[in-house]
């Protein structure tokens, strides 16, 4: 046991806490919400790409403007989409009192609702108005009223929407995409719409049968450099009084290709285990293995979720990434039955997210924790420890 806490957060990064890397893109994003240009970020997921849009919001409030951050992530409806997105606003206006009266007014759609807690802090949520009739009215009106805002204050405005891509999987996306983009184009606020579903974020503003088409500019969330992540895990493994070695830190970033999630998970798994001592390779192995068995409840709601090709497909890929997944000798090697079965099932996976062609040109999955619970689930040996005695 040690007395300092865990350095390594798997979460949203909080405000004090450093982010490693992407300084560059982090600036080019703050430029564009500062010139009112709209913008795409589009990430695997838990790439990281929600810690650097809340740090973008932070830096963005911090030199005098005004940010909202809505998460959108599988929302069931129009009506949860517009209370989310007032929730967030009056969230947003509610750090100073002046500009909460002045401001919340304009969301006519939805009033705010003000809840002291046990702890003495208050909370802000949205209560529907009854002005508008329908979730598409008050979803409409709810995002008109950003331009009310942004328009009567004289604060810079940036609108972060995370899991933007959720809202066309609604029944009625084709009409909320059309609604929205009629009602966002021509506001003076900044937008940035973030999705880890790359695919469908990017086929709603890039093909030209779709009504955000040109609405915003793309961008890829790129992974952080190796040498410099390595270094962070030590930097940070430091201010709680470890010592950490490089080896171990290289090995850390190397073994899940320096994915921000997994790299994290890991040191937050091995600094638990040995803190304030330093660790050797097995204490690495250990944490390896309890990390990626921690993540079981989460994959195989993922594994369930597939139909049983789209599984069979998915291993495959896990074991053998391959430019060609629908060669003949590939099917044959990992039983897939034919070419259009394949097919399927790759546009599933990849509307998922859940695979993707990397830059050499193979197909293979975007998440190294994933890939390294399928290969290792169901393995011989780990159905053979299964049944030996304790």
């Amino acid at each position: 046991m040690h007395g300092t806490g865990n350095p390594f957060s798997k979460t949203v990064i909080g405000d004090n806490e450093p982010l490693c890397n992407q300084k560059e893109l982090l600036a080019a994003l703050m430029l564009e919400a500062h010139s009112g240009n709209n913008n795409v970020l589009l990430a695997p997921r838990r790439a990281g790409k929600t810690s650097l849009a809340m740090r973008l919001a932070r830096n963005y409030r911090a030199q005098g403007g005004l940010a909202t951050f809505t998460d959108l992530s599988a929302v069931p409806s129009t009506d949860a989409a517009a209370e989310r997105i007032a929730t967030a606003l009056f969230a947003a206006l509610s750090i100073n009192d002046k500009i909460f009266k002045k401001l919340s007014q304009l969301v006519t759609a939805f009033v705010p609702v003000i809840t002291m807690n046990p702890d003495g802090s208050f909370s802000v949520s949205a209560s529907a108005s009854g002005i508008c009739k329908n979730g598409l009215d008050r979803l409409v009106s709810v995002v008109a009223s950003l331009d009310r805002i942004s328009t009567q204050s004289d604060m810079p405005f940036l609108v972060i929407l995370d899991e933007f891509q959720d809202l066309a999987m609604l029944s009625d996306g084709a009409l909320i995409e059309a609604a929205l983009r009629s009602t966002i184009q021509h506001h003076k606020a900044s937008y940035l719409f973030i999705g880890s579903r790359r695919k469908l974020l990017r086929d709603m503003f890039e093909s030209p049968n779709r009504a955000f088409y040109r609405g915003a500019t793309t961008r890829e969330l790129p992974f952080i450099n190796k040498d410099e992540f390595s270094v962070h895990l030590i930097e940070r493994a430091g201010t709680s009084g470890a010592v950490w070695p490089r080896a171990i830190t290289d090995t850390i970033v190397a073994t899940v290709e320096a994915h921000t999630y997994s790299v994290t998970a890991i040191a937050h798994t091995l600094f638990e285990a040995t803190a304030p001592h330093t660790p050797n390779e097995d204490d690495l192995t250990d944490a390896i293995h309890i990390t990626t068995t921690r993540e079981t409840s989460l994959f195989m709601s993922i594994y369930a979720s597939l139909t049983p090709q789209s599984r069979i497909l998915l291993e495959a890929l896990a074991a053998e990434a391959t430019k060609h997944p629908m060669a003949g000798d590939y099917m044959a090697r990992h039983k897939l039955t034919n070419a259009a079965t394949v097919k399927k099932s790759l546009l599933t996976l990849v509307n998922g997210d859940h695979i993707a062609i990397n830059e050499d040109g193979f197909t293979c999955l975007t998440d190294p924790l994933l890939k390294r619970w399928l290969t290792t689930r169901w393995s011989k040996r780990n159905m053979l420890s299964s049944l030996l005695p304790e």
